[in-house]
């Protein structure tokens, strides 16, 4: 496996992994192509917390999956708080350890940057909850509300 960063000539490879993605179980939101572009813009233009990966299969080149992380400052952890904003594993691609490889090298990759690493998921999304208890990952017991301003 190869974790690559996004690139200017990346963009169409990145919206079809989004709106497959945005098409399954693992969000409650539909896919919004604007809304896509400007997130893929965001990550090439080098934003300050903002970063976006595509999972490459190394034996065929296929980008098979993409991550999305962010980050925050949070004082009750005493420092930055890296969020796995969306990680996406094409269905043919599933359960070879993708997933899991992923999340250890974004650990080892950001160890120094930050203290913490979180991420939502469905209560409906039992495969993915599965890999993030795998990777010792745990409820924390908050509950998230919502507004769109």
């Amino acid at each position: 496996m190869i974790i690559k960063n996004f690139k200017q000539g990346d963009l169409n490879e990145f919206l079809k992994l989004c709106k497959e993605f945005y098409d399954s179980c693992s969000t409650i939101k539909s896919f919004d192509e604007k809304r896509a572009k400007n997130t893929f813009l965001r990550v090439i233009e080098n934003h300050e917390n903002l970063w976006g990966y595509f999972i490459v299969d190394s034996k065929t080149d296929k980008k098979v999956g993409y991550g999305l992380v962010t980050s925050y400052w949070c004082n009750e952890d005493g420092g930055n708080v890296l969020v796995l904003d969306e990680l996406y594993i094409s269905p043919c691609s599933r359960h070879h350890g993708y997933g899991g490889r992923f999340m250890e090298w974004l650990e080892k990759e950001f160890k120094d940057k930050a203290v913490s690493l979180t991420l939502e998921v469905l209560t409906t999304n039992q495969n993915a909850k599965s890999l993030y208890n795998k990777e010792g990952l745990v409820p924390d017991g908050f509950v998230t509300y919502t507004k769109n301003i």
